[in-house]
């Protein structure tokens, strides 16, 4: 319990915004590729979402 606050802590700091949004962008952009290239729906859905969360972690790190 005491290591998930602190990990949640230290999510919520201007090193783990930037962290997640390069992971999760990063993430966005390789399954995105895959997707283009198996026309997999599912892939597209986890695209976006991945998209979706780096964008707004981005969007955290620069109002913080």
């Amino acid at each position: 319990m005491k290591a998930i606050l602190k990990f949640d802590r230290w999510k919520n700091t201007k090193q783990g915004y930037a962290v997640f949004a390069i992971v999760e962008l990063v993430l966005a952009y390789a399954v995105g590729s895959r997707a283009l290239d198996t026309g997999s729906w599912w892939q597209y859905a986890f695209t976006i979402l991945l998209l979706v969360g780096g964008l707004q972690n981005l969007v955290r790190l620069i109002r913080k």
